[in-house]
């Protein structure tokens, strides 16, 4: 898993950090290009998803939150929900993506969804 987080690192462009982590708050797995407390980036985005998603729930009546952007100075966070196939699909766990704010928004957004496929692929991660 490490291998593919640090390919995504490589392939968006202004990103330095990406990590897996549960909607509990808990840092899975993670890599970093810069100086980054990724573990305290895991629990504010998890407290941020579980947030949109219980506002959604409430006012709009969709409990399905798929992806969050928090763009900030000098960091742009990008939380994506980590779908796995199956009968019985995960959903506590979710990819976050750290950005400068001048990165590549689109490529983060094609480039987590692609590394969620390649995710998906290595038997039994995601089970």
């Amino acid at each position: 898993m490490e291998e593919l987080l640090q390919s995504l690192l490589d392939r968006v462009d202004g990103a330095f950090a990406a990590a897996i982590g549960t909607l509990d708050g808990l840092l899975v797995e993670g890599v970093r290009r810069k100086r980054v407390d990724l573990e305290a980036a895991i629990a504010e985005h998890a407290a941020l998803l579980r947030q949109a998603r219980a506002a959604y729930a409430g006012s709009l009546g969709s409990p399905g939150v798929q992806e969050l952007l928090v763009g900030g100075h000098p960091v742009v966070g990008y939380a994506r929900m980590v779908r796995a196939p199956g009968p019985r699909p995960r959903e506590d766990l979710f990819l976050l993506l750290l950005l400068d704010p001048e990165g590549n928004l689109g490529q983060a957004r094609l480039q987590a969804t692609r590394t969620m496929e390649r995710m998906a692929e290595v038997a039994g991660w995601l089970t």
